[in-house]
């Protein structure tokens, strides 16, 4: 992968501009904006960064084609992925040397929705940079707000109770797994683990910072917003495609998200089940000790 800032702003910029270019001549198209990393002014793009386009475009559009052949002339290509979300649909492209462009649709419906409301996507909040807006719509927009913190809506006790839940049922699925030395399923099952506790992490942050901070999305810069302890923890919670290794990882793993827990419901005032997760994590000890 070339690592070149002019190399790699010049393959975005020839992009940038055929697509204005000929998004100009296809009456469909109604807008195009430059979103994520690249229109980001807090942690802006680096050489790993891709280049992320939204188009909005009319109902009945269909001509993805032509674009996506345009776009694959610009380098070779490695591979072409195609994603559908809600009313969006989407390619993500890789050419040789591991520049990405990630491009999307949207009705411009949609667009004029936002403008009504006066709200933005998320993928807008942090900036967004327009390069053709042939009916005005999105200058319409909300004007993005790189440098605020994003508003954060803690969960309620409900929704607190139910994710520990999720977290421990899913610590003995762990376990059970690695005990029947399945450990293809245990690694399968670990990715909702980490995802719980992903969760929690954030929840914790916010809860126990000081004034409200930026917890990104998907652990995006984690290391700024986590305390020097967790931190040091996270390292022992992933493991390799081993029983031992795995037993040491869910073991860290279930300490570490108790602790979290513990002290994010002591934040909130929420109850926390005590009694029920440690005889769970007795459980899984239990189960471990059986190994032997």
């Amino acid at each position: 992968m070339t690592t070149d800032p002019d190399s790699i702003g010049a393959f975005f910029d020839t992009i940038k501009r055929d697509i204005v270019a000929w998004a100009a001549g296809v009456d469909d198209v109604r807008a195009v904006l430059v979103t994520g990393s690249q229109a980001r002014q807090r942690n802006p793009a680096d050489a790993y960064s891709d280049l992320d386009l939204e188009l909005f475009v009319r109902d009945d559009f269909a001509d993805h084609a032509a674009w996506i052949e345009q776009v694959k002339g610009y380098a070779p290509v490695w591979a072409v992925v195609e994603e559908q979300q809600d009313e969006q649909r989407g390619w993500l492209i890789l050419y040789e040397g591991g520049l990405k462009l990630d491009f999307s649709t949207a009705p411009v419906s949609v667009l004029r929705q936002l403008v009504e409301e006066q709200r933005l996507w998320n993928s807008h909040l942090r900036g967004y940079d327009i390069l053709l807006d042939k009916d005005g719509l999105a200058a319409r927009l909300p004007a993005p707000r790189p440098f605020d913190v994003p508003p954060f809506e803690p969960p309620d006790a409900n929704a607190f109770s139910q994710a520990v839940d999720t977290y421990f049922y899913g610590a003995v699925y762990v376990a059970k797994q690695i005990a029947r030395h399945n450990l293809w399923k245990v690694k399968w099952a670990d990715q909702n683990q980490q995802n719980c506790l992903l969760t929690m992490l954030v929840w914790h942050a916010q809860a126990t910072a000081a004034e409200p901070i930026d917890t990104w999305s998907r652990g995006d810069f984690m290391r700024s917003w986590v305390r020097d302890d967790i931190w040091g923890a996270l390292h022992s919670v992933f493991a390799h495609f081993d029983a031992p290794s795995s037993w040491r990882a869910l073991f860290s793993s279930i300490a570490l998200y108790t602790r979290l827990a513990r002290e994010t419901a002591a934040q909130w005032a929420f109850d926390f089940p005590e009694t029920r997760l440690s005889a769970i994590t007795d459980y899984v000890e239990q189960l471990y000790a059986g190994e032997d």
